[in-house]
């Protein structure tokens, strides 16, 4: 991607404001971090990430709950007695009362113990193998981001279509 379209990008990312849970994209902010940053445009026969896109957290870094990516996964939080599945795919790691009560109290009484959604920086294997590549990191962009990308790579927007940022550096001899 070229500068104007990354600059793009971290525009769209930063706007997020007035949000009751906010959303953090850590991994695009790193992607865009590196030397060189790819858009991919996927469909759903794409290869599912490794590890989860998204979770939920507190201020002081605590995992509330996450996507589930895969079966392994799945099992592990569904032997978790204190697990709540919100959907097939995200799971809280907390009591969901005690969620509720607190996001409750931080929106009433401004609780310092904030929540956020965060999108972590995950790995992204096929350009890890690459020989000169170094600190390879994906993410997926905010809606308003792949819709951009979309129309900027001619791509028709369609829902079956997704972004996909890897960002990554060359190694130095």
């Amino acid at each position: 991607m070229n500068d104007e379209v990354r600059k793009h990008i971290l525009e769209i990312e930063s706007e997020k404001t007035g949000e009751l849970i906010p959303v953090i994209n850590y991994g695009v902010h790193e992607c865009l971090n590196r030397e060189f940053t790819v858009a991919i445009i996927k469909t759903a026969t794409f290869r599912p990430p490794p590890t989860a896109t998204v979770q939920l957290v507190d201020n002081q870094g605590h995992i509330l709950g996450e996507e589930i990516v895969n079966a392994e996964q799945k099992r592990e939080h569904e032997a978790n007695e204190n697990a709540t599945f919100v959907t097939p795919d995200f799971v809280l790691t907390q009591d969901p009362k005690v969620l509720e009560d607190s996001l409750k109290a931080e929106r009433l009484e401004k609780n310092p113990a904030k929540q956020a959604f965060v999108l972590p920086p995950v790995q992204f294997i096929e350009v890890e193998e690459l020989e000169d590549t170094c600190d390879v990191v994906s993410s997926s962009p905010d809606p308003l981001a792949d819709l951009y990308l979309k129309q900027y790579f001619n791509f028709e927007d369609d829902a079956k279509l997704a972004s996909i940022l890897v960002g990554f550096n060359v190694k130095k001899d």
